[in-house]
């Protein structure tokens, strides 16, 4: 199949290192390695290097007077002309966009030319960047239209796929089919086999590592890891907290507020890395942390920690319950916000290594059943095939070796 991939997030390098940029990158290259030919439209196409695929870069609206709404509505506008022109000279077969505010262009085009289109919704963008909208109502409003005029979508938690529905319902619409498919994962790099780091090159000796690595958003608790570092640090326990990850900025700022806190050695704030490099990183630590997730997100730094074999310690926020399959199956969670149940079930690994080796065995056979990329290309295929696109035999194949793990049903 040719599919045009658009993404029209301004805040999302496809070359970044944000989560959100590795899930576009795989799901472009994993569909590419099938054989199929992909064209991505991107405001935001960043440093990506030998992509297996086509890039067309938008060049998005920069004056920052304008505001959010302005530029996503001008972004909206002019990807209507660019996309209409790529229809044209690619040709594609399908086409499957990420969702990103005010971006109605594509949906409209593909109603007019009868393209089988499917949205994958990862946030509810309405709500998570209303503090930077001058026009919070309105956009929501527009999120609930595009949601409503959809055949197909796919979100990436059950949590979401609930908001969606209800909001879809409001708006008097109805996807045809929306099922769920969490964020994936590439368990070839992803493997418990890979060297780990030496910490005492970044200057970490003789510590028990409790590591996070993604990104430093609010939601995603950094803010527990003081509190825990603290607690550590009283019980004079053998570990660091290190994070990897974070903005220059926003790291310098972590920084001194540990330092501040007297537990700059127990918490370690070391930055960004190329995203070839994590694997190392997650094979260095005794144990993963997850401190919080958005309720309707994708904990995509989850996958990758659990395809390493390392055994996680999450707090129990509703997308990482339904990934991990129940407390000691795929994780051991901890009390939401709560850093002294946090440091309890660390220690209960650290004390009982065999206990966390069989934790991160059970979590990586998970991963490698449910969420690897051939799960999440076995749904878009098999979502495509549900809108009357004719499959290859190897597309069918792919579908039917993946059917009984999937029990994500559209609704």
């Amino acid at each position: 199949m040719r599919i045009l991939y658009i993404s029209g997030d301004l805040g999302i390098e496809v070359g970044g290192r944000k989560g959100a940029s590795t899930h576009i990158r795989e799901t472009c290259s994993q569909l590419a390695k099938r054989g199929h030919e992909v064209l991505l439209v991107t405001p935001s196409p960043g440093e990506c290097e030998s992509p297996s695929f086509e890039i067309v870069a938008v060049e998005p609206p920069r004056a920052k007077w304008m505001g959010m709404d302005l530029r996503y509505a001008l972004l909206n506008w002019k990807l209507k002309g660019i996309v209409s022109e790529v229809i044209h000279r690619f040709r594609p077969d399908v086409v499957y966009e990420r969702y990103a505010l005010y971006q109605s262009a594509s949906q409209h085009l593909c109603n007019k030319l009868g393209l089988p289109r499917i949205l994958e919704v990862n946030s509810i963008l309405s709500q998570e960047m209303c503090h930077r909208l001058k026009f919070p109502s309105w956009a929501a409003r527009v999120e609930r239209a595009i949601w409503a005029g959809e055949r197909a979508i796919i979100c990436v938690s059950k949590g979401l796929q609930k908001a969606i529905c209800e909001k879809v319902a409001a708006a008097r619409g109805a996807p045809e089919h929306i099922i769920v498919s969490p964020v994936g994962v590439d368990p070839e790099q992803f493997h418990p086999a890979v060297t780990p780091v030496d910490w005492e090159k970044l200057g970490i000796p003789g510590r028990r590592i409790v590591g996070y690595a993604g990104t430093l958003t609010r939601w995603h608790g950094i803010d527990l890891l003081f509190d825990a570092a603290t607690t550590a640090r009283d019980r004079q326990l053998p570990l660091c907290f290190v994070v990897i990850g974070g903005e220059p900025e926003k790291i310098a700022a972590l920084r001194r507020k540990a330092w501040e806190l007297n537990v700059g050695d127990q918490l370690r704030f070391l930055g960004s890395f190329p995203h070839g490099e994590i694997p190392s990183l997650l094979a260095g630590m005794d144990i993963c942390v997850i401190p919080d997730t958005q309720d309707w997100s994708s904990p995509t730094k989850y996958f990758e920690m659990a395809a390493m074999a390392r055994p996680v310690v999450a707090g129990a926020a509703p997308p990482i319950c339904e990934v991990v399959g129940g407390d000691g199956v795929g994780a051991l969670l901890f009390e939401r916000a709560n850093p002294h149940d946090m440091v309890r079930k660390l220690q209960l690994l650290l004390d009982n290594p065999q206990l966390a080796s069989e934790l991160g065995n059970r979590a990586r056979e998970r991963v490698l059943k449910l969420y690897s990329w051939d799960c999440n290309i076995a749904r878009i295929l098999k979502l495509y095939a549900q809108l009357g696109v004719p499959m290859r035999d190897e597309d069918r194949e792919l579908i039917a070796q993946c059917a009984g793990d999937d029990n994500n049903e559209s609704h």
